[in-house]
């Protein structure tokens, strides 16, 4: 299936999502009775499908409602951190020298970026940090990229040309942590750029059994497209509230893939990476359950480039989803950690959820077209659906404005949209068992305005 007939088949899901939602509404203002066939009854069948959906919505509640009360809590905190670091320290911030000592490797791996690696190493040379180094793994690059890396004159950074046969995130790191000497590992995406001080923030962070720090996620081209500002959406309420929760509750915060800070002693301690399509999320299982754990920093800000169009976003998801569906093939998370678990559960979730998506949009098509239903099933009441919906949006927009302000008004507005835009996650989960290796669903980077880089 070509990529445009992709976007078609999450045109269908709008479809199958919008058509049972209107009907709907029209009987209930109406007051017109509803005809069903009385012979074909799946109310048994869709019920479980139904208390997923409606779990699923609650947990979401909970989220929002634990981001709200601690996200403010959280940056204090992390604040706290560093001050009191600062004052136990007279030397701080050293100079780079030929000593690991204090040295922060930054890892960056790279494959066809020669649009973004020479501003990517501009800006990351700014960290007020200084005591650092970056590895930037040019890994089957087909482009510029290596020698794009070589032309920034600092000592602190090298750029390695790595050839392999297979092709890996994975490798690229893996090779990146043996070529560096830091005792703290940085990784950072091609088109990562960092607040200046990211480095010197999350260090004091790094401690006892706190194996790995992990950023905030600011989009750098939120305003490039609609795709862009929806998908800036989904980071500001999935991305940040979760990690947010995640460390306030059991600090199990989770790694993004981008914009954190590990202790290498651990990350070798535990095996290091695998050539997994979500080798961020594999990593953060193997932490967790060697019992360690991972903090949040939202005063650390990692601002990423989000997918310019419908093609590539679909392409990269489906990336991910791939990921999570071969997750499943192992047992990833303790058996007590509830929320790590249904994130897990993902891939069967969506498969639950397109299934139900199809049995109400064919059921409200057929009913637009003779006039009955063909079926009984499973539903809330518009009285619920209505209130959970109201209390997503408040919750949704209350979230904005606690993150960006007056700004966050201004981009709550794109919030009923987005909860539609979102359904695309079922189609990345079947697009997801095409997908057969990581290399042919690259993520091009590049798509940016330089006027809000650092828009936060």
């Amino acid at each position: 299936m070509s990529e445009k007939k992709w976007i078609i088949f999450l045109f269908v899901v709008f479809y199958l999502w919008f058509v049972p939602i209107v009907t709907i509404l029209y009987y209930y203002i109406t007051g017109f009775q509803v005809l069903i066939d009385p012979e074909v009854n799946l109310y048994y069948i869709t019920l479980p499908l139904v208390a997923y959906v409606i779990g699923y919505t609650f947990l979401t509640l909970f989220i929002f409602i634990i981001h709200v009360i601690a996200y403010n809590k959280i940056k204090g905190s992390q604040q706290e951190y560093y001050e009191e670091f600062k004052r136990s320290q007279t030397n701080f911030a050293p100079r780079a020298d030929s000593s690991t000592s204090g040295l922060c490797s930054i890892i960056i791996a790279a494959r066809n970026e020669e649009r973004v690696i020479r501003r990517t190493l501009l800006d990351v040379l700014r960290q007020t940090y200084e005591n650092i180094e970056i590895v930037v793994v040019c890994h089957n690059c087909s482009d510029k990229t290596c020698q794009q890396a070589q032309m920034v004159t600092d000592d602190r950074v090298r750029a390695i040309d790595l050839r392999t046969e297979e092709a890996g995130k994975g490798i690229a790191l893996n090779y990146g942590v043996k070529m560096s000497r830091g005792e703290h590992i940085l990784i950072l995406d091609a088109d990562g750029l960092l607040s200046d001080d990211f480095i010197e923030k999350a260090l004091p962070l790094l401690k006892g059994r706190i194996a790995a720090v992990q950023g905030r996620y600011v989009p750098s081209n939120r305003d490039y497209s609609l795709v862009t500002k929806l998908l800036s959406l989904e980071g500001d309420l999935w991305s940040t509230p979760y990690m947010t929760t995640r460390t306030f509750i059991d600090k199990r915060g989770g790694l993004g893939g981008t914009g954190y800070i590990i202790r290498r002693d651990i990350l070798l301690e535990v095996g290091g990476y695998e050539n997994h399509l979500v080798d961020d999320y594999e990593l953060t299982t193997r932490l967790l359950k060697s019992k360690y754990r991972i903090l949040f920093a939202p005063l650390c800000i990692n601002y990423d480039e989000k997918p310019p169009s419908l093609d590539i976003m679909l392409r990269q998801r489906a990336r991910w989803a791939k990921g999570f569906i071969d997750m499943l093939q192992r047992r990833a998370v303790e058996r007590t950690d509830i929320i790590s678990a249904l994130l897990w559960l993902n891939p069967v979730a969506a498969i639950l959820g397109l299934t139900l998506l199809c049995i109400m949009g064919f059921a409200a098509t057929f009913n637009i077209i003779f006039g009955y239903f063909p079926y009984y099933y499973s539903s809330i009441s518009i009285e619920m659906w209505l209130t959970l919906t109201a209390a997503l949006f408040f919750l949704q927009g209350l979230t904005l404005v606690k993150m960006y302000g007056k700004r966050g008004v201004r981009y709550g507005l794109y919030i009923p949209m987005y909860n539609i835009f979102s359904l695309y996650f079922f189609v990345t989960f079947i697009k997801a068992f095409r997908v057969k290796s990581w290399g042919g669903t690259k993520t091009m980077h590049g798509f940016i305005k330089t006027d809000n880089q650092k828009d936060t």
